[in-house]
């Protein structure tokens, strides 16, 4: 069981860190480039669950939120780990 939990806690921090990157390079003009599209591919099915449901004057914080709710699940797998 804490097998399965460390492999989740372990899957779920790498792609918290894509999703960081992904939204950090949304800024930059590094949004044509190929790198940027492979992010994309993996982030954007998650991101689209919360798009929208957050926006005020032209800025979605969609992305903060699945970035929030990702962070608090893989907190809390780490305390139930370390219990």
């Amino acid at each position: 069981m804490n097998l399965l939990l460390l492999i989740i806690y372990n899957i779920l921090s790498v792609y918290m860190f894509i999703l960081f990157v992904y939204i950090l390079l949304s800024w930059t003009p590094l949004v044509r480039s190929k790198f940027y599209y492979y992010l994309r591919i993996i982030v954007e099915p998650y991101i689209n669950i919360f798009r929208g449901k957050l926006v005020f004057s032209n800025m979605d914080f969609g992305p903060t939120i699945g970035i929030l709710l990702l962070y608090f699940v893989t907190y809390y797998i780490q305390r139930f780990l370390i219990m």
